[in-house]
């Protein structure tokens, strides 16, 4: 193969296609038809003189050919946008797909901001939020997913990087006319309640204040944990439970319905940092250099 030849631009695709390995998934990251997937594919068999994928039941498997590529492509396209975008890259000019993940609690009190500053920013950026999933940091790596947000330090790969941007101030949020509501309480009666918390994947879950109180031999009593929000809402207007969550999802809640306990204590320990989380490859992209900046700059906002 001649690279004067060889249309660069199936190399997008390619590299889309060694991700999903699925046409019809590559074709709507994309934002194409599977048939013109097809036709491209079939072009890269041709140039590359490779099959470069067979098929199975539920998809495409690589060849080794593809497997070498699947293992190079990255960093190359990576490089070659970082040749072609320094010192002029424009958010208000780009185009295409992000796809973010957010843990629980920033999906329901932060996804919306961050929608509105990729609107006014970055207009013609179709924008996708994700729930942060126990398959979100292999989607990072892979290139699926393109960045996420959550607590931090997390304990995962080393390919992907935890940069700090932030940090959210905890607290606990019950029933409208729960006896504590609208209160500032001492630790010591957060513990006669029994208490709701958030699972989020990857991230090894203290309850904050609670822990330190059941490391002193005070019984903590956890009555539900959920990795989604509304059954501890639920299960929280129906009780005097108090839920662990951060202040800045009330902004999100009904007033009539629930209400925010302030906890006396040493502020650092309500506070719980949180980290922009992406692959390393994309350390000094511009695009992600530009995504740094309008998440930290977000939070900041929010302290």
């Amino acid at each position: 193969m001649k690279l004067e030849r060889f249309d660069l631009n199936l190399l997008k695709t390619l590299l889309v296609l060694l991700q999903e390995k699925n046409t019809n998934r590559a074709a709507d990251r994309l934002g194409t038809s599977q048939p013109a997937v097809s036709r491209t594919l079939a072009k890269l068999r041709q140039e590359l003189d490779d099959p470069l994928f067979t098929r199975y039941s539920r998809g495409l498997t690589l060849t080794p050919r593809a497997e070498q590529l699947a293992r190079e492509l990255p960093d190359i396209m990576t490089s070659l946008e970082l040749t072609l975008q320094k010192h002029v890259f424009d958010p208000g000019q780009q185009t295409g797909k992000w796809s973010l993940a957010l843990n629980g609690f920033l999906i329901e009190s932060h996804g919306y901001k961050i929608y509105r500053e990729f609107a006014e920013r970055a207009p013609n950026i179709q924008l996708e939020l994700h729930s942060y999933s126990p398959m979100t940091v292999a989607q990072l790596i892979s290139g699926e997913m393109d960045a996420a947000i959550n607590f931090y330090p997390l304990d995962i790969s080393k390919e992907l990087r935890q940069l700090p941007v932030g940090s959210l101030r905890y607290g606990l949020i019950c029933r409208a006319h729960h006896p504590m509501a609208n209160k500032k309480i001492p630790t010591s009666d957060v513990f006669r309640y029994e208490l709701a918390g958030m699972i989020i994947p990857d991230h090894n879950i203290r309850m904050m204040v609670a822990q330190k109180y059941a490391d002193a031999g005070v019984e903590v009593k956890t009555r539900f944990r959920s990795q989604q929000l509304n059954p501890i809402l639920s299960m929280v207007e129906q009780s005097d439970t108090l839920f662990v969550a951060p202040i800045s999802l009330m902004e999100s809640l009904d007033h009539h319905r629930f209400a925010y306990v302030e906890v006396d204590c040493d502020p650092a320990m309500l506070e719980q940092k949180l980290a922009l989380i992406f692959n390393h490859r994309h350390s000094s992209s511009p695009r992600y250099l530009w995504l740094e900046s309008l998440v930290t700059e977000l939070f900041k906002r929010q302290m």
